[in-house]
C-alpha cells in the first residue's frame, strides 16, 4: 500500500465520513457516522457540535480497521456544513448547541443588520443578503435572547473550523466558510472591520482567515491519543462542503458546474472574476462566495430542504429504504398525473428568502399512489434547482458542462428528471465522494504534493451522461409554471400562519 496517503473529512447535518486517498487520486478506505439534528420548535434546527467529534473519532476508528497505519497520512483536510455556528467559552469549552444552516430564527436580526449597516453596503461587502442561515444574525439573536451566553463568548467558528481546533488546537477558518458569515469582504477576501465594528462584535472573538489549503498546524497530543492519528500531522483550513465538494468533482473552471444534492441542494458555479454588484443586485439570494481555491469565487443558488425532502416523506410514509421506495416510481408518468410539491419544508433560501415557506402538496386526487408522491418529491426539488439555475444564467453565467453529485447522482430516474426539468444534459461521477475528496485533494495541495490542480492526475475522468428525454420537456416546463406560481398565491398566506402562530 502507498506510504503518502491523504486524508479527507466532511462534517455534514446527518453525517460524518472520513476516507483516506492515495496520491493518484484512488480511494482506498472510507469510514463514516451517521447522527440527527433536533429541532427545538419550528424553524429552528440545532445539533451538539461534541457529536461531530465522536463522529470523527468513530469514523477515523473504521479506517484504522482496515488497515491504514496513521504515519501513512501525510495530510489532513477537513470539509463541513456552512453556517452552523459554533460558540466557545474562555475554558474553550462548547458554549451549547450549534444553530444549523438550515435554521430560520434570525428573520428580525437579518433587517436589523441591513439596518445598521445599510442595505446596500453590506451586499456591496458581503455580496450577499444578509439571510437567516448566516452567521452574523445569529450572534445578533444570541446577544438578544441569551445575554448570558453571549457573555460568555470567547471564540466564534464554523463546523469544520470546530473540527480543525479539535485536531490541531488552531482556531482557523478559510475564506469559502468565511463568505456566509455576513462578516466577510468577498472581493477582498478579508475579514471586514467595518461590519464587525457597526455589530459590536470583539475582533477577537473570530479566528485568523486563510487560503482553504493553508496548514494551519499538526494534531495535537491529546488528539492523537484519541483520534489514533500521528502527532504533527498537518491539518489544512479546509473549505465549506460545497466548495469541498466542487473541487472534488472538478469544478473549478469557468465554464463548469455541479448540482449537489445532500440535506440542501446546490447549484454552483465558478468564477475567476466577480460580476459587478449592479449586474446582481436585484439577484438577492444568489450567493457570491470566495472559491476553495486562490484567485477564484463562485455563484451558488440553495434550496434548504432538497435531500431533506425525501428524508422526510421516507421516515413519515414508508418503513422501507431509498431503494425500495424509489424503485417503481418510474411506472409514474412525468408530472406525476398533476401532482406538484413545493419543497419549503423549514422555509426557503434560492429564489425565495422566505423563512415562513412551507412544503405543499398540490393537485391531490383519488389515483394518486404513494409512488406519485415520492416522485413529486423529487420533481419538486428539481423544481427548486431549476429555479438556482435560472439565476445564476441571468447573472451571465455560462455552464457549458453541468455535473451532478451528491444523492441525486447515484439513482438514474432523479437524474433523469433532473435533466427533462433543466432541459440539458447532466454527467455524473461514480464513486465520488464529493466534500471529503475535495478536503484531502486540499491536504495534497496543502502538503506540497501537488502544487496547483494542473499536477493533479486524471481524477476527473469523463462522467456518464444523463440525456434529456425531449417528450418529457414540455410538461414540465408546464408543471414549473404552476410550480412557480404556487409559491407567489402562497407567500400571503404562510406569512399569516406564522403570525397566528406565535
Amino acid at each position: 500500500m502507498a506510504n503518502r496517503l491523504l486524508m479527507g473529512i466532511d462534517i455534514g447535518t446527518q453525517g460524518t465520513k472520513a476516507i483516506v486517498i492515495d496520491e493518484h487520486g484512488n480511494l482506498i478506505v472510507t469510514g463514516n457516522c451517521s447522527y440527527d439534528f433536533i429541532v427545538p420548535q419550528v424553524g429552528w434546527t440545532e445539533q451538539d457540535p461534541r457529536q461531530w467529534w465522536n463522529a470523527v473519532i468513530k469514523s477515523l476508528q473504521q479506517i484504522w480497521n482496515q488497515g491504514i497505519q496513521p504515519e501513512q497520512i501525510k495530510g489532513i483536510g477537513v470539509s463541513g456544513q456552512m453556517h452552523s455556528l459554533v460558540l466557545l467559552d474562555e475554558n474553550k469549552q462548547e458554549l451549547g448547541n450549534s444553530i444549523l444552516w438550515n435554521d430560520v430564527r434570525t428573520q428580525e436580526e437579518c433587517i436589523e443588520i441591513e439596518q445598521i449597516i445599510g442595505k446596500e453596503k453590506s451586499k456591496f461587502i458581503t455580496r450577499n443578503a444578509i439571510l437567516p442561515g448566516f452567521t452574523a444574525p445569529k450572534i445578533q439573536w444570541i446577544k438578544k435572547n441569551e445575554p448570558k451566553r453571549y457573555n460568555n463568548i470567547c471564540h466564534v467558528m464554523l463546523t469544520k473550523d470546530y473540527i480543525v481546533y479539535k485536531l490541531s488546537g488552531i482556531f482557523s477558518t478559510d475564506v469559502s466558510d468565511a463568505s456566509g458569515t455576513s462578516l466577510f469582504d468577498v472581493e477582498k477576501r478579508e475579514w471586514s472591520n467595518e461590519i464587525i465594528e457597526a455589530l459590536d462584535i470583539p475582533f477577537e472573538w473570530l479566528p485568523e482567515v486563510h487560503e482553504s489549503n493553508t496548514v494551519v498546524g499538526g494534531v495535537v497530543k491529546r488528539a492523537a491519543n484519541i483520534t489514533g492519528l500521528l502527532e504533527g500531522t498537518p491539518v489544512i483550513a479546509g473549505a465549506g462542503d460545497n466548495a469541498a465538494a466542487a473541487l472534488g468533482n472538478g469544478i473549478y473552471e469557468e465554464g463548469t458546474g455541479v448540482i449537489s444534492i445532500g440535506t440542501s441542494g446546490t447549484v454552483f458555479a465558478p468564477l475567476k472574476k466577480l460580476p459587478p454588484v449592479k449586474e446582481e443586485q436585484a439577484l438577492h439570494t444568489l450567493h457570491l462566495f470566495c472559491h476553495c481555491l486562490p484567485n477564484t469565487w463562485h455563484a451558488m443558488g440553495v434550496t434548504l430542504s432538497a435531500g431533506m425532502s425525501l428524508n422526510w416523506f421516507k421516515s413519515t410514509f414508508s418503513q422501507g429504504t431509498y431503494d425500495q421506495i424509489l424503485e417503481d416510481i418510474h411506472k409514474i408518468e412525468a408530472g406525476s398525473e398533476g401532482l406538484i410539491y413545493l419543497p419549503y419544508l423549514n422555509g426557503e433560501r434560492t429564489p425565495h428568502n422566505d423563512p415562513h415557506a412551507r412544503g405543499v402538496f398540490f393537485g391531490m386526487s383519488y389515483n394518486h399512489t404513494r409512488d406519485h408522491f415520492t416522485r413529486a418529491v423529487i420533481e419538486g426539488v428539481s423544481y427548486s434547482l431549476k429555479d438556482c439555475y435560472e439565476l445564476i444564467k441571468q447573472c451571465n453565467v455560462i455552464i457549458d458542462t453541468l455535473y451532478v453529485t451528491g444523492g441525486a447522482s447515484k439513482n438514474i430516474i432523479w437524474r433523469q428528471v433532473l435533466a427533462d426539468v433543466l432541459g440539458r444534459k447532466v454527467k455524473v461521477f461514480e464513486e465520488r465522494e464529493g466534500p471529503a475528496f475535495g478536503a484531502s485533494l486540499l491536504a495534497g495541495l496543502g502538503v506540497g504534493l501537488w502544487n496547483s490542480p494542473c499536477d493533479f492526475p486524471d481524477f476527473f475522468k469523463k462522467g456518464e451522461e444523463t440525456l434529456v428525454n425531449h417528450a418529457n420537456v414540455k410538461r414540465y416546463q408546464e408543471g414549473y409554471e404552476i410550480y412557480k406560481d404556487l409559491y407567489i398565491k402562497l407567500k400571503d398566506t404562510f406569512s399569516y400562519e406564522h403570525a397566528s402562530n406565535r
